[in-house]
């Protein structure tokens, strides 16, 4: 691991992009350790379906979900600390439900879900879909579309601007770092929040709109390789696909 960019990124992340060329900073985010990860299962009467839920905080959360999933069989990922990866521990423990319960499906659920509707009605409708991936009714929080756009510097600019103006965090970030690295870094494409981006047709080429659904989704074991996200962001990583191979459906 790069220790120099790892001590940056601790106490003035922006350092790592000064420092750090585009090569060096891929290595040093695929090369840092990953949190040890614990699973701990609370047992349902239902298998076919299981939820994968990272948390850190098991004890404040697992009750409330277990009110709010009911039957289904529960597998908590617990990790935390600096070397957390939001990638590594779903992956972790999809591979553990797919071993230990064999299910045909699995839910990816963040643990601050707040409400939901019975989860009998979820394992009905799953069982005749023919569908691959299911997302959630989209909102602006769990389930979103997002557009991955060849940017034109000016829009940068407005980006910045509007994200200042507004109050919208991402959008000014993004502007600001990619205005300030973009070059150095080799950086051509963005992807972005579609409510986030104002004006969308003056951004640029859109290469492709996906639905963000890092924090719901279901998938089908179908389609479940060695890791379905990847972990090389540091802390975590939404998985995103273009919206033809799953439906945004009510569940």
């Amino acid at each position: 691991m790069d220790k120099e960019l790892e001590y940056y990124f601790q106490n003035k992340p922006e350092r790592v992009y000064e420092i750090g060329d585009r090569e060096r900073i891929l290595k040093w985010m695929a090369s840092r350790p990953r949190a040890k990860t614990e699973i701990k299962v609370i047992g349902g009467k239902d298998s076919e379906v299981v939820v994968v839920i990272p948390t850190a905080n098991f004890e404040r959360v697992s009750r409330e979900l277990r009110k709010i999933y009911s039957d289904l069989t529960l597998v908590f990922v617990l990790s935390s600390g600096p070397y957390f990866n939001y990638a590594t521990s779903v992956n972790h423990g999809i591979q553990f439900a797919l071993k230990e319960f064999h299910p045909k499906w699995i839910v990816v659920s963040n643990d601050d879900v707040l409400e939901a509707e019975n989860p009998s009605k979820l394992v009905e409708e799953l069982s005749t879909t023919d569908r691959s991936l299911v997302f959630a009714k989209p909102s602006s929080y769990h389930t979103y579309k997002v557009s991955i756009i060849k940017f034109n510097r000016s829009y940068l600019k407005v980006m910045k601007n509007i994200g200042k103006i507004f109050r919208i965090p991402p959008a000014e970030v993004y502007g600001s770092l990619t205005l300030k690295y973009g070059e150095k870094l080799r950086i051509s494409k963005l992807t972005v929040i579609d409510s986030m981006l104002k004006a969308k047709k003056f951004a640029g080429e859109v290469v492709k709109e996906v639905v963000n659904g890092g924090s719901f989704m279901v998938i089908n074991r179908r389609i479940v390789s060695d890791k379905v996200f990847d972990e090389t962001s540091v802390s975590y990583t939404h998985l995103t696909l273009p919206t033809k191979l799953g439906s945004v459906r009510c569940v």
